[in-house]
């Protein structure tokens, strides 16, 4: 334990208060990187509607193995790529064997591992600046708990972001050794979710312009060893060869997204304001700016401010962006923070001061640990199936599965094909795209049906629908009621199943 030095006044001789000591630092660290998991425990404890055309993938390869023709809906010989493979085949080997609780769990220990690379990389470019390190690893996790959803992306997430921090673990040290995961995080990323493949080299692009020495206006480049870093980055892209579908898995994002029709997809559209999202989501824009500007005199590196430059441009063009933007936007601010200090001021006695801290520490972890079991408890009780499950279950228990040609909207086609049925369209918006199927529009077909610019008897008709499951905001709800061709069989809060006449083929 260090003291200061006595100081004399008029009043005498009197002990300066005692220095913060170096182990108590220590436990304002401990304390900090806890802290910054907590948003780990809000993690949401519900099943995202993706799940289940994914649990139906990875059973079916693990049981088929891997396809290249639709196996799924009921359109017949659509050229297909599942891109999201080895996802599906983990999600599925947990399902089986330890239910949604299961995934649940797993999705929670990504979270926790993502935020446990942010920290590593804030610390590493605030230079172990502490206050740094905790603003910008706990802003960065609590803007991620909004799109942390048992889906393929918080394998992205996490992969990215090991990307990151071993390009900045080179930038720092100039040893190639630590470039040498790039070519096998690359791999992992194509195999896992091949439609995100690209953006590593989109999210390393700020690093390739920043490893040139130059200045022009107000932007200067770094410059940094070259001779091992691109020659990585090409690794990168020959790795992603190490796929079942080579070149097509690598170039799927080209032939998935900048259509209509799957613009109307809600995750797809600009973030609006005016809902609860949208809010969430221009508030951390807001909120960042601000911190920014705080700042604006201190000096960054180009790619910091490329990366939440860039990010933040995909966010604001489609809602699902948002996650890249805060996986790999936010970090940056540890650098722009690396001159913050905490106060430590003076303390009188170390073991009060380590007594309050450590039941202020379990008071918290207690308050979010038992949200977080009443959380669970409260999903645990709601079940582990979707809204659409009742409706399903009638379908199953009432009607005969064989000879059923079967409509259901486009959230719904996942878990009628987890239940074993071919419905007419599922979430996998690109699947029904011709570009990527080869055979037919069917996500235009539908698009257009549900904007009342074709009429609905004759898609009717064309498939020859035996049964029909509509909810709540299907047009189809409109018009079935006044169409004789058709029975309604069943009817809750949220959807109806219409059932064909006898005799009105």
């Amino acid at each position: 334990m260090r003291f200061k030095k006595q100081q004399t006044t008029n009043s005498g001789t009197q002990p300066d208060a005692i220095e913060l000591p170096t182990n108590q630092q220590k436990q304002n660290k401990a304390i900090l990187i806890v802290l910054m998991f907590l948003p780990c425990l809000v993690v949401n404890l519900q099943l995202d509607n993706d799940i289940w055309f994914l649990l139906n993938s990875g059973r079916y390869v693990l049981q088929h193995g891997i396809p290249t023709i639709e196996p799924f809906s009921m359109h017949q010989g659509f050229s297909f790529l599942m891109q999201q493979w080895l996802s599906a085949t983990i999600f599925w080997s947990i399902y089986s064997k330890l239910g949604a609780v299961g995934v649940i769990v797993l999705l929670l220990v990504v979270y926790a591992a993502i935020v446990f690379v942010v920290y590593r990389l804030t610390s590493l470019i605030s230079e172990n600046n502490l206050a740094a390190t905790f603003l910008a690893t706990l802003f960065t996790a609590s803007a991620l708990k909004p799109v942390m959803f048992t889906r393929p992306m918080i394998f992205t997430m996490l992969i990215l972001l090991c990307e990151l921090y071993v390009v900045e673990r080179f930038i720092r040290s100039g040893k190639a050794a630590f470039l040498i995961p790039l070519p096998i995080l690359s791999v992992l990323q194509i195999n896992l979710h091949a439609a995100m493949w690209p953006m590593q080299f989109v999210i390393l692009l700020p690093y390739m312009i920043d490893s040139f020495r130059f200045k022009l206006f107000f932007l200067e480049g770094q410059g940094f060893a070259k001779r091992y870093f691109f020659p990585a980055v090409g690794l990168m892209f020959a790795a992603g060869f190490l796929n079942p579908y080579g070149l097509d898995a690598m170039t799927y994002v080209f032939r998935s997204y900048g259509f209509a029709e799957i613009g109307m997809v809600l995750e797809m559209m600009a973030p609006d304001i005016n809902n609860g999202s949208g809010k969430f989501i221009f508030g951390v824009f807001i909120l960042l700016l601000a911190i920014y500007m705080l700042k604006r005199k201190r000096s960054t590196r180009l790619r910091y401010a490329l990366l939440p430059l860039g990010t933040a441009i995909l966010a604001l063009s489609s809602a699902r962006s948002f996650a890249l933007f805060a996986a790999c936007g936010i970090f940056p601010l540890a650098y722009f923070l690396r001159d913050v200090v905490i106060p430590e001021g003076k303390i009188k006695s170390e073991k009060n001061v380590f007594r309050l801290r450590a039941f202020l520490i379990a008071l918290v972890v207690l308050a979010a640990g038992g949200l977080f079991v009443q959380r669970v408890f409260k999903a645990v009780q709601a079940g582990e199936s979707p809204a659409v499950s009742q409706a399903m279950d009638y379908l199953v228990e009432q009607e005969e599965k064989d000879g059923m040609v079967l409509y259901t909207g486009y959230n719904d086609g996942g878990y009628a094909e987890f239940l074993g049925f071919k419905p007419y369209i599922d979430p996998r918006a690109e699947v029904f795209v011709k570009k990527n199927n080869q055979k037919a529009d069917v996500m235009k077909e539908y698009h257009d049906l549900q904007l009342g610019e074709l009429y609905y008897k004759d898609v009717l008709e064309k498939y020859g629908f035996t049964h029909l499951l509509i909810s709540i905001g299907d047009i189809l709800i409109t018009y079935l009621p006044h169409d004789d061709t058709y029975e309604k069989i069943y009817e809750d809060d949220i959807y109806q199943i219409y059932r064909l006449k006898a005799g009105a083929d």
